[in-house]
């Protein structure tokens, strides 16, 4: 009796060897949070309805013709389970090909299965499998771990189970059809090895570097996250202003706290793709092995990542990325979270992982206001039921124990007096131009005459391109102006960064003009920068561009802060600037006043309805509650049941509609790139992943609306899927469209 056809070798897979295997990956998996045993029969119930003899028998015609068996094999292991008191499991054994769904999704296919003949196929099944797997038809309850009685807790419960049980499966038939005697897994890490190797290369980075006024703080703030490690695990707070070491600071953090209680792993999440891959690149400096040839220990996975080269580290880093079976592993916040709440096997596989880790949060303050209440209870529930501590990173600490899911429960500051430390770090002082309103043109001539380098950011892709022009045309032959936005590239942003980097460190002037992105972890030092009114975060975050190193003295930097008469800002900005001018401004605070940013995040959230009970946060809670996965995924269908599901109240990390356009970017050799990856992909069947990874680096994003107005239709070609080629115009500030109203370059 089998489970899969023949392998490369010849040999098919045995049904009672793959159900063995998978219960005994999966219950491994599962002991992480306590529910081994459940675990354990999941795996060995999942494929039993193969047994049945129509199934056998398509396996055979599968082998001739390559077509799918198409007969049901899930509906046995749900009745089993059932049985055995493990109705929760239905979902898990259910979904395990086909994702997550929910109760009544799931009541309905099992009605639909015996008006089918399924009755018959199992009662086959349940008589050839008695024999082989006896252990199945045993009639003891399985037993459940504690503690997963509320609602939240009981719905993670299936997501982790879920996760453990199709990263089994899959991991089972992928030793299968790789003639392995057994999956392939990493062996477990020795934290307290790679401590020692951590802090042994973080004093050779930083031993020849010449020491900065900062430097002092970044030690005391290494020191105390080296402190803390050794508490208790559970929900940590690092507040510390920018360009006070948090990356690394952090990272030391997990190493030992991963060491002293025994973790499996640390995860490292953060908002934007920019940080991720600088980050990642530190770490592995301070992280892999030497020799080439050694097990790499950091894992970076985004979708800029690419797997597709041949060596042993990227096959590695691919079959890595499946699970995150690594020791070090370096993410976007979308990924982490988007897994967590998704449904489909193939982004789930690595949930499980998340148990008994340390997960360190970057840029905590960038999470979407609209999933706070879930994203939150989420952090309350890996807590106290996974085993997982979690860092909560940012210089703008939001206020995230004032929403429900945190109010009550305990949280450890890593820095416990945090306000000397932002003080002695505060590099540079805010300056007001609100009244009278500047033009845009006003605040070009401003910048342009401080005689040295400047930073000017404003809130769109149209007045970050106006001002570029504007820059260039008053500050003519004095200084190099540069230009930073969303509607260029990511090839032809690093290569902007790269030279302002360069000539601000060799004391050349530059002026740049970004979108908020410079905000999003870039490490530049400018001596003064000028920033549109913006959310108190933002305005902070400019901020830790202004004078970061401290070579200007305490007081040497500034931060213009202007409301431009003729700026534009994205409509979700407008509460939230409102909010903060109500707190910060002349006569009142600045915004790296720690004290009155915790009330601006209060009034904030009140403000905007992060806990409504009409809002997305709620609808997710409430559909998580009623472990209705399909409704957390994709958002709720109407009252009646049918019709187009709402993917409003879905939950989803970006609000995402772009569309994704390659641009022609870069010398003779990255164009010959990007013509020769849209020719294999127009000609292709289907996508080759390894052409649209080739394609990242020169594409950019812009919204649908934008796409579809004549003028920029015209200017699109049809690649594949929804990506497109760009044959209008690209100069030093991107993408040549020109936005209006509310259509802005994502």
């Amino acid at each position: 009796m089998w489970a899969h056809s023949s392998n490369a070798a010849g040999m098919r897979h045995s049904l009672a060897d793959h159900l063995r295997g998978t219960a005994q990956l999966a219950g491994d998996f599962a002991a992480a949070f306590g529910a081994s045993a459940a675990g354990y029969y999941l795996g060995l119930v999942h494929d039993a309805g193969k047994a049945s003899c129509s199934w056998q028998a398509g396996l055979m015609d599968a082998e001739e013709t390559g077509v799918r068996v198409g007969i049901d094999h899930k509906t046995l292991g749900v009745c089993l389970a059932a049985g055995r008191g493990l109705g929760i499991a239905q979902y898990a054994l259910h979904g395990h090909h086909g994702g997550l769904t929910s109760r009544d999704y799931i009541g309905q296919k099992m009605k639909d299965e015996r008006a089918g003949g399924g009755g018959q196929r199992r009662a086959e099944a349940e008589v050839a499998l008695r024999p082989l797997v006896p252990e199945l038809f045993d009639a003891t309850p399985v037993e459940m771990p504690p503690g997963f009685d509320e609602p939240g807790a009981r719905e993670f419960l299936v997501r982790f189970l879920f996760s453990c049980l199709v990263d089994a499966d899959a991991l089972d038939t992928a030793a299968h059809r790789r003639s392995l005697p057994h999956a392939r897994l990493m062996p477990a890490a020795d934290f307290g090895e790679l401590l020692a190797r951590f802090e042994s290369r973080r004093s050779e980075l930083l031993g020849p570097r010449r020491r900065a006024p900062a430097d002092r703080w970044r030690d005391e703030v290494y020191q105390a996250c080296a402190d803390a490690a050794s508490h208790a695990p559970g929900l940590y707070r690092l507040a510390a202003p920018t360009g006070s070491g948090k990356t690394l600071a952090a990272a030391a953090f997990a190493l030992r706290h991963a060491a002293a209680h025994g973790k499996a792993r640390v995860i490292v999440a953060v908002p934007f793709i920019t940080i991720t891959e600088q980050n990642a690149a530190v770490y592995r400096r301070l992280l892999d092995p030497d020799d080439h040839g050694g097990q790499p220990v950091v894992l970076e996975h985004h979708s800029h990542v690419d797997f597709d080269s041949d060596s042993a580290r990227d096959r590695w880093r691919r079959l890595a990325a499946e699970n995150w079976d690594a020791p070090f592993v370096v993410t976007t916040t979308v990924q982490l979270f988007e897994s967590l709440f998704g449904r489909m096997p193939s982004r789930m596989r690595k949930v499980h992982r998340l148990a008994n880790s340390v997960i360190v949060l970057d840029e905590v303050q960038a999470l979407p206001h609209g999933l706070l209440v879930p994203l939150t209870d989420a952090l309350r529930l890996l807590a106290a039921r996974f085993g997982t501590s979690v860092v909560l990173s940012s210089a703008t600490q939001p206020e995230l124990w004032e929403l429900g899911p945190l109010r009550e429960v305990p949280a450890r500051d890593i820095v416990e007096h945090p306000l000397p430390l932002f003080r002695a770090l505060r590099h540079a002082r805010f300056e007001w131009w609100l009244r009278p309103r500047p033009s845009l043109q006003e605040v070009v001539r401003r910048a342009a005459g401080e005689g040295g380098s400047a930073l000017v950011v404003v809130n769109t892709v149209k007045d970050a391109r106006a001002v570029f022009a504007a820059l260039q045309a008053d500050a003519g032959r004095a200084a190099e102006v540069r230009h930073l936005s969303a509607a260029m590239c990511p090839a032809h942003r690093q290569q902007v960064l790269a030279a302002v980097r360069h000539r601000l460190t060799a004391g050349l002037r530059v002026l740049l003009v970004s979108t908020p992105l410079i905000e999003a972890g870039v490490d530049v030092d400018f001596p003064v920068v000028y920033r549109a009114v913006a959310p108190a975060d933002s305005l902070w975050q400019a901020a830790g561009r202004a004078n970061r190193e401290g070579h200007l003295g305490d007081r040497g930097g500034r931060v213009v802060v202007f409301d431009p008469a003729d700026g534009g800002m994205p409509g979700a900005y407008r509460t939230q600037v409102d909010t903060a001018l109500g707190h910060f401004g002349p006569g009142k605070a600045d915004p790296d006043d720690i004290a009155v940013l915790s009330r601006y995040y209060q009034d904030l959230y009140r403000s905007i309805g992060v806990e409504s009970r009409t809002g997305r946060g709620a609808t997710i809670q409430r559909n998580r509650h009623a472990l209705d996965f399909l409704a957390v995924a994709d958002g709720p269908q109407p009252e009646a049941g049918a019709g187009r599901r709402n993917r409003s109240l879905a939950f989803r990390m970006i609000d995402d509609d772009s569309v994704p356009v390659a641009v022609p970017y870069g010398d003779a050799r990255q164009q010959q790139i990007v013509a020769s990856a849209i020719t294999q992909l127009r000609d292709a069947d289907t996508a080759d992943t390894r052409w649209l990874r080739a394609l990242q680096p020169y594409t950019v994003a812009i919204r649908k609306v934008t796409a579809a107005r004549p003028e920029v239709a015209a200017m699109l070609r049809p690649i594949a899927g929804d990506l497109s080629e760009w044959v209008g115009g690209y100069d030093d500030a991107g993408l040549v469209v020109e936005p209006s109203g509310e259509e802005y370059i994502a």
